[in-house]
């Protein structure tokens, strides 16, 4: 069964939306070398509580997004992305982080879908120097439409 016809048939989740972001950008490297850079930093999650008394010693945070692409593109220091799916709600530490993030100089950007999230990305990776996005900073975007 062919990569395509297999995702017809899968569940699309926020995980699986935000594999399909990070399999899709490491296909654009090529184009855009910057996204070698692009991760996702394991915050969230659920875990016993030694596990993650320890990971809170050593720094996580809740609220970080789940992307983020630490390259300075036109008028911003780096890309953060919050992937959500579906009904998928931001929480107030998210809120926090990402406004935090857009008052300190980053662009940033809820999206509800890979397709929003790549587009977002390649909108940022074609900056140049003291361009400005053509989206809203810290918006959250449902649907394509909202892109324009």
């Amino acid at each position: 069964m062919s990569r395509a016809r297999r995702q017809q048939y899968m569940l699309r989740t926020e995980a699986s939306e935000q594999e399909a972001v990070i399999t899709i950008c490491k296909f654009m490297e090529n184009r855009y070398p910057e996204l070698k850079l692009l991760h996702h930093c394991p915050n969230g999650g659920k875990r016993d509580y030694v596990s993650a008394a320890v990971l809170k010693r050593q720094g996580v945070k809740a609220g970080v997004p789940d992307l983020h692409l630490p390259v300075p593109k036109g008028q911003y220091a780096s890309l953060y992305i919050e992937m959500k799916y579906g009904d998928g709600r931001l929480q107030k530490e998210q809120k926090d982080f990402l406004k935090q993030a857009a008052d300190y100089g980053n662009f940033v950007a809820v999206c509800y879908s890979q397709e929003i999230a790549l587009k977002v990305i390649e909108e940022y990776v074609k900056l140049n120097q003291w361009d400005a996005m053509p989206i809203e900073n810290n918006k959250v975007i449902k649907t394509m439409e909202e892109m324009e």
